[in-house]
C-alpha cells in the first residue's frame, strides 16, 4: 500500500484522488460530529462546500425530517438549525433525521475528495476502526486527507492522521510506503499520545475554547469511544459501513 497524508486539501488533487481511498479528518469538528451523528442514529446526511449550496438543498426536502447543520469560522450560521458541536447531535435530535452540513473546513475536504474510489471519516473517536477498515480493504493507495484550518496545517489534524499512520504502519509493516507527509505526522504522533493535549495546546483548539466549546475539546479527544466508520457514498453519509465492525 501507498500511504499520503496531506495537511491540508489544497494539494490533493482531483488526479490524486481517483482510485484511491481517503480518510477524511476534521478533528475540530466536523469529523467528530459526523461520527457522533451516525452514532446516534442520523439517516443520512449531505455534506456541502458552502451555505449557498446548503440553502439550496434545503428547499427539495421534508422540513419536518430535515436540519441544517455546520459553522462558518466557528459560529453557528444564521437559520442553521445546529451549529458544529457535537455534544448538540444527541440521538433526541439527530435519530431518523437528515442533516444538510456545512462546515469551513471539513465538508470542504469531503466534498473535494468526491473522484476516490472510497471516501470514510476519521476522528479520535473512531480512529481503530478507521484504521482496521482501511487495512481490510487493503487498496494499493490510500491517503489521510487533513482538513486544517482555512487552508493550514492543524496540529490536532496532523496529529491524528499520525496516530492512524503509525497503526497502519504497525499492522502493514515493510508493506505499506509513506510519503514525507505521513512519515513526518507518524513521528510527530509519537511524541504526542494524549489527543486532549493536542486539542489544548493547538491555534484551533485554543480559539474554540474562547468560543465556549471547552466541553468540544474533551469529547473530540476521546480515543476510540465508537467502532462505526461513517462512508460517503454518491455525496452521502447514510451512517455506518456495515463492513467496518
Amino acid at each position: 500500500m501507498e500511504l499520503s497524508l496531506y495537511a491540508t486539501p489544497r494539494d490533493f488533487t482531483e488526479a490524486l484522488a481517483k482510485g484511491t481511498h481517503v480518510i477524511v479528518i476534521d478533528v475540530l469538528r466536523a469529523s467528530s460530529t459526523i461520527v457522533q451523528s451516525c452514532e446516534n442514529g442520523v439517516e443520512r446526511i449531505i455534506p456541502v462546500a458552502d451555505v449557498e449550496d446548503a440553502t439550496k438543498l434545503i428547499p427539495t426536502l421534508d422540513r419536518a425530517e430535515a436540519l441544517l447543520g455546520g459553522e462558518q469560522d466557528g459560529h453557528t450560521i444564521d437559520g442553521f438549525d445546529l451549529g458544529n458541536s457535537p455534544i448538540e447531535y444527541t440521538r433526541r435530535v439527530v435519530e431518523g433525521k437528515t442533516i444538510i452540513f456545512c462546515t469551513t473546513n471539513g465538508t470542504v475536504a469531503i466534498t473535494g475528495s468526491a473522484a476516490a474510489a472510497d471516501i470514510s471519516v476519521g476522528c479520535f473517536l473512531n480512529l481503530s476502526a478507521v484504521v482496521a477498515r482501511l487495512v481490510k480493504a487493503a487498496p494499493e493507495r490510500a491517503v489521510i486527507l487533513c482538513s486544517g484550518n482555512s487552508g493550514v496545517l492543524s496540529l490536532e489534524d496532523f496529529v491524528c492522521g499520525g496516530h492512524m499512520a503509525a497503526r497502519i504502519h504497525a499492522e502493514l509493516g515493510t508493506r505499506v510506503t509513506m510519503n514525507d507527509g505521513a512519515e513526518a505526522a507518524r513521528v510527530l504522533a509519537g511524541c504526542m499520545p494524549d489527543p486532549e493535549t493536542v486539542l489544548r495546546s493547538s491555534v484551533h483548539g485554543r480559539r474554540l475554547a474562547e468560543l465556549g466549546f471547552e466541553r468540544d475539546l474533551e469529547f473530540c479527544a476521546r480515543m476510540d469511544r465508537y467502532s462505526g466508520v461513517p462512508v460517503v457514498v454518491d455525496g452521502r453519509i447514510s451512517g455506518h459501513d456495515p463492513d467496518s465492525r
